[in-house]
């Protein structure tokens, strides 16, 4: 169990249910019953303990309280897997979404800084191209 468990105790049986049912123990523990429990009935010899003959009508019947008990609770355990889902999508979401706006505004700063480089190489060149005409004025003299 969590030490930050904010789950009911409602979602915590379901959340174990459905982690159970849903593994390969459950599974194989499950087959090896349902196998022992139609052999049992089934074998000739042992006619007088069989307490559910074929067509095994308490199992089907078993079966299907089984399975109208653990549907209920695998279902919640998924609904709140999806709201757990949902929430993180939310959050990467927006961590994204703030990421490309810095990354925006970052483009922005690059684009201006760009345009001030352009003026003063504009400028610079202005000058250089100044100071050339001088000197050519003056070699000219």
């Amino acid at each position: 169990m969590q030490k930050n468990d904010d789950r009911t105790f409602g979602e915590r049986i379901a959340d174990t249910v459905a982690s159970f049912a849903g593994s390969w123990k459950f599974i194989i523990i499950f087959s090896i019953i349902l196998i022992i429990w139609i052999v049992f009935n089934s074998i000739e010899s042992l006619k007088d303990y069989h307490f559910d003959p074929y067509p095994f009508i308490l199992l089907n019947l078993v079966l299907s309280c089984i399975a109208a008990f653990q549907a209920p609770f695998i279902m919640m355990s998924q609904n709140r897997t999806e709201k757990k889902q949902d929430v993180a999508y939310r959050e990467i979401f927006l961590e994204l979404k703030e990421l490309l706006e810095l990354d925006i505004a970052h483009e922005e700063e690059v684009k201006t800084l760009e345009r001030q480089i352009q003026n003063d190489v504009d400028l610079i060149l202005s000058v250089q191209n100044k100071l050339l005409e001088m000197l050519k004025r003056k070699d000219s003299l």
